[in-house]
């Protein structure tokens, strides 16, 4: 399978099965886009604090005696290459796991295995831990604490791998209950009938748990990581030796200084630890700051509000593509601004990631042109990196439109970035949408001054558009 890079025309599980979205809230799993990944990972740390009665009953046993599995391996194992040290290599399992449509979308081939070095790092350090006489199962979901390389991917499909047949049981049993179409898939899945990815057919499509997910693992997250870990008064003191600001080290730098903190003693190293294992929280929902949810929400709820908002063209060509484009943008920008939709991009006081606004316009743009009968296609990178949207109806006209936050890297997006998509994208015509959640301040003065003096050089610009998303009393409580 091709990694999935870019998403068009996003197909939610509820939706290409025929099962209300309702139904996969009220069993507490996530609704997976099939033909994409959504940038949420499974932390091992919450196996312990799920509530599903599959995860408590088997999931967890499972995972901790796979864990278990390759301590004790690795415990008899005397020499690197040995049989014991092999047979722990195949039991450490980091093959990639399509099946969940989770993670950055861009990781290669399904099914491949990351780089022996990856695996192997891994194994040594935990062989350095159990020679220091920690022997707890705990220790392998943490090896993002210690090894470079070991990212929120690699926690994430470690972990499913062993809980792979639990999810299995999982989504078999939803997908009984709810009739959606199932298939046996072999033994990887138990022997279970699942449902078909109907674009990724060889594969079944395996339902989470949602209290199993959190943006990034706690191991690989080092902004929460350095919080907790600096918690800890020992570990904080003997890192403060190493480092004058520990803030400003690089990861590889705070990594290496944490390794040699807590592998000083026994002690120090069951602290970490106990503190990292007690500190993961899944992924907020409520506040769901990177609009994940309200995607999948916009996707899933009655069309009728947005039908009429957008003309089909009468031609094909770059003109119209540019005018229907600018309308689309209008649109949303109303409904931002006259409509309350900018309660959307808000959790209370606190405003959503820049993620949450690109999500939000993606999700109008899909609906808006769907009801419509608007033959144009918003197509964003599904990955870790930019999203990014491209405008495109079949032919070589293309329109870029880029998002930013009025808190962010306003002015370097515009000068920097928007023109490298540009280039990427073989596009002259581009949007630079801000979206105005305070702080814009002189920002936007910068940028259209950049604006002007490049059409002053004779030089084709990006339209700024300035959305107006700051908190604002509802139309109701006027």
């Amino acid at each position: 399978m091709a990694a999935r890079k870019s998403l068009i025309h996003p197909v939610l599980f509820s939706t290409h099965f025929g099962v209300p979205a309702s139904a996969l809230d009220a069993a507490k799993l996530l609704n997976p886009i099939l033909n994409s990944d959504t940038k949420l990972f499974i932390d091992p740390l919450l196996l312990w604090k799920s509530q599903n009665p599959k995860i408590v009953t088997e999931g967890r046993s499972a995972v901790e005696t796979n864990f278990q599995n390759v301590i004790a391996l690795l415990d008899i194992s005397q020499a690197e290459g040995d049989a014991a040290w092999k047979g722990a290599y195949k039991a450490l399992n980091l093959d990639e796991c399509a099946e969940t449509s989770l993670g950055y979308g861009a990781a290669g081939t399904s099914g491949s295995s990351r780089p022996p070095q990856l695996r192997n790092g891994i194994l040594r350090t935990a062989k350095e831990i159990i020679t220091l006489g920690e022997k707890n199962p705990a220790m392998i979901p943490l090896m993002g604490l210690f090894e470079t390389g070991v990212g929120p991917d690699t926690l994430s499909d470690m972990t499913t791998n062993f809980l792979l047949p639990t999810l299995a049981t999982i989504t078999e049993e939803f997908c009984l209950a709810n009739g959606v179409p199932v298939q046996q898939f072999g033994a990887r899945y138990n022997d279970r009938r699942l449902p078909a990815n109907p674009y990724q057919p060889s594969l079944p499509v395996i339902l989470v748990p949602r209290d199993l997910l959190r943006d990034l693992p706690l191991a690989a997250d080092w902004a929460d990581v350095s919080r907790v870990i600096l918690e800890v008064r020992e570990i904080r003191d003997a890192v403060n030796r190493m480092f004058g600001n520990f803030a400003k080290a690089t990861i590889a730098q705070k990594k290496a200084a944490i390794r040699r903190a807590a592998f000083s003693s026994p002690a120090l190293l069951r602290k970490l630890i106990n503190a990292v294992a007690a500190a993961s929280e899944s992924y907020d929902e409520k506040a769901d700051l990177d609009g994940y949810y309200q995607f999948r929400k916009i996707l899933t709820e009655d069309p009728e509000p947005f039908r009429g908002r957008l003309i089909p063209p009468l031609s094909k060509d770059a003109v119209t593509l540019l005018e229907t484009v600018t309308e689309i943008i209008a649109q949303f920008q109303a409904m931002v601004e006259e409509n309350n939709m900018w309660e959307l991009l808000w959790n209370g006081n606190v405003a959503r990631h820049e993620r949450a606004s690109q999500l939000l316009f993606f999700a109008v743009a899909n609906v808006m042109c769907a009801v419509n009968n608007v033959d144009i296609s918003p197509e964003t990178n599904s990955g870790g990196g930019p999203v990014d949207f491209k405008f495109a109806t079949g032919y070589h006209g293309r329109v870029l439109v880029e998002m930013k936050l009025s808190t962010g890297s306003v002015v370097h997006g515009y000068r920097t970035q928007l023109e490298i998509y540009k280039k990427a994208s073989n596009t002259r015509d581009a949007f630079f949408v801000v979206m105005d959640i305070g702080k814009l301040g002189r920002k936007l003065r910068t940028i259209e001054k950049l604006k002007h003096d490049a059409e002053a050089r004779g030089e084709r610009t990006s339209e700024i558009v300035v959305i107006d998303a700051r908190r604002q009393i509802s139309a109701s409580k006027r």
